[in-house]
């Protein structure tokens, strides 16, 4: 490697490595993989807890297989590596300004799960070298048919995320050798992280797909994410979960003018009897049949999901739906990403009601918070599922 190459390989681990959650020989293993792919490099690599392990036999591994859960599952390289990545580690959510409230409600169990970072500073490409920028993550799983799926999601996201978003950077450094225009450079970073965001749907359905062959399971979830990044976002959606934006509009009547809150929906629900959905699932081989409401084969009630191995033949697909990158003004005041239980009793304009109300403190109550106060009233209101939700100010 040149010198200038090996100066970006050494700044970029000692960014990477402040990554929350990852030891530095989870990001190291994945530059090593990048100096596989991108030379002829092949070396037996001796790290912290005294083992060595071949780096060229998990880049097989990598390519072979082409997913994060196929290296993660590698004897080889989890044991040695001493990976944190489990399945059945507790949950933790960063909550920096992100506030989120949850209640089982009606139901018997709890299946939604939540998970929020919005402080992740992450190793990018910038005109003079390596530059770190800061991102953020909100998501819900909303589980049916168990909790398994949705836990899994919720764990998975993060780590996932990381893997994918480091390996694809490192490939562009090598690439490019930092030359690069600051608009060349944030074009390619808002690429990444899209294609980082995919792959991680892709491969926490790959991974949840063979844990439920092995275990039986017959669950689901759906995943809406909203990823944050430079006064942008990116918003993906499987299922029915859904995402909005409350921003401030100027309202005019009777000679005054007051301030009003608009709630843009930024998903679209993945129903079995939307027109693309219906056409996907009957040229699989799949009917869609009207059971309280449509239903895939009279089953699910919507018609893309993580997990439901049993209907995958007959269409339902973990592929999600991006609204693409879209800036955030001055006028937007709050990103929300919630369970459909939230709106079994509320519209998306009690929604914004109950938000101007929480602002204006003209409420009666015991609720700690805005997220708290729109979960209470939509189980007041008589909503009987699971409700979860997530709110970021901004």
């Amino acid at each position: 490697r040149t010198e200038l190459e090996s100066k970006d390989i050494t700044e970029l681990l000692r960014h990477a490595a402040r990554m929350d959650g990852f030891e530095i020989d989870t990001v190291l293993l994945l530059f090593l993989f990048g100096l596989v792919l991108n030379s002829s490099y092949t070396a037996s690599c001796s790290f912290g807890n005294g083992n060595r392990i071949s780096v060229s036999s998990c880049m097989m591994i990598h390519d072979d297989e082409g997913s994060v859960p196929s290296v993660i599952a590698s004897d080889e390289c989890l044991s040695l590596l001493q990976w944190p990545i489990s399945t059945t580690a507790s949950l933790r959510n960063r909550t920096i300004e992100c506030q989120f409230a949850q209640l089982k409600g009606r139901r018997k169990y709890q299946e939604d799960r939540i998970t929020c970072d919005l402080d992740m500073n992450m190793p990018s490409l910038g005109k003079n070298g390596l530059k770190e920028v800061r991102l953020g993550i909100a998501a819900v799983f909303d589980g049916h048919g168990g909790s398994e799926a949705s836990e899994m999601a919720s764990h998975l996201l993060l780590n996932y995320f990381h893997l994918h978003y480091v390996s694809k950077m490192y490939k562009l450094m090598v690439q490019y050798k930092g030359e690069l225009t600051m608009a060349e450079s944030k074009s390619l970073l808002l690429q990444v992280l899209k294609e980082s965001l995919l792959s991680t749907i892709h491969d926490i359905d790959v991974k949840f797909t063979q844990v439920a062959l092995e275990n039986n399971h017959i669950c689901g979830s759906t995943a809406t994410i909203i990823l944050m990044f430079d006064g942008q976002i990116l918003v993906a959606n499987v299922g029915d979960s859904k995402a909005f934006l409350f921003s401030d509009k100027i309202q005019s009547g009777q000679g005054a003018e007051a301030a009003m809150l608009s709630a843009i929906e930024l998903t679209k629900d993945h129903h079995p009897d939307r027109d693309d959905e219906r056409a996907r699932i009957e040229a699989a081989g799949g009917s869609v049949i009207v059971w309280g409401v449509p239903r895939v084969n009279g089953i699910l009630a919507m018609s893309r999901s993580i997990g439901d191995i049993y209907l995958k033949r007959y269409g339902v697909i973990a592929v999600p739906e991006l609204t693409g990158w879209q800036p955030l003004t001055t006028a937007d005041r709050y990103l929300m990403v919630a369970t459909d239980g939230i709106f079994e009793s509320l519209t998306a304009i009690d929604v914004r009601d109950l938000i101007l109300e929480w602002n204006s403190h003209d409420i009666q109550g015991s609720s700690s918070s805005l997220a708290e106060y729109i979960v209470n009233t939509a189980y007041d209101k008589g909503s009987t599922d699971n409700l979860s939700v997530i709110l970021i100010p901004l």
